[in-house]
């Protein structure tokens, strides 16, 4: 794995929603959405709800367009965790401030006792900040402005567009990184910044 091409071989882009910020104090994912890209091309995608047997707060379904309507009848988190890991196998993981939906998907894990979480995963928030040390924010709304992505910024918060979004920011950033002789993941693993779990 560690000699993993950035630009030819697959990996995965994901992002979640969730129904809080803590997955150690009781939140639980809501979606997942994500893309696999092969030879710098999406090649397949992956977007489900999840039931969490709760309502959520008005603050949530505000930032994440996400109701409890559209909750009623998604998948468990247990189940929806493990099939989606199931299409991902072992490939690199990429996303955007990564360790956030890591934590959940560790919770995951932990809480339903399915294993343990190993893949790869490369965090596009700490290559911004490694390509853009002079920019002051590098959050996607504006890296996507920055790398002159198309973007709807009233889709924005849902698993699905922002993975996408992350994905087509990222092959962007990879040309950079050729520029620099990065060609290998394991080129990156000197940044744990930008590789955080290997």
């Amino acid at each position: 794995m560690i000699d993993v091409s950035l630009t030819k071989d697959s990996y995965v882009v994901f992002d979640l929603e969730t129904t809080g910020l803590y997955p150690n104090s009781g939140d639980s994912i809501i979606e997942i959405g994500a893309v696999k890209v092969s030879d710098g091309k999406i090649i397949d995608r992956y977007d489900e709800f999840i039931n969490p047997n709760r309502l959520l707060s008005e603050e949530i379904i505000k930032i994440t367009g996400i109701s409890n309507e559209m909750l009623k009848d998604g998948k468990d988190e247990k189940s929806c965790v493990i099939e989606f890991m199931n299409w991902v196998g072992n490939l690199p993981m990429v996303a955007h401030n990564a360790k956030f939906d890591i934590s959940f998907i560790e919770n995951a894990y932990d809480k339903y006792d399915i294993g343990e979480f190993n893949n790869i995963v490369i965090d596009t928030l700490g290559l911004s900040r490694y390509l853009e040390s002079n920019e002051r924010y590098h959050n996607l709304a504006v890296l996507v402005k920055r790398y002159e992505i198309p973007w709807d910024e009233d889709k924005h918060h849902r698993a699905s567009y922002d993975s996408e979004g992350t994905a087509l920011i990222f092959l962007k950033m990879l040309k950079k990184l050729e520029l620099n002789n990065f060609k290998t993941i394991k080129d990156l693993y000197n940044y744990r910044f930008i590789v955080i779990r290997k």
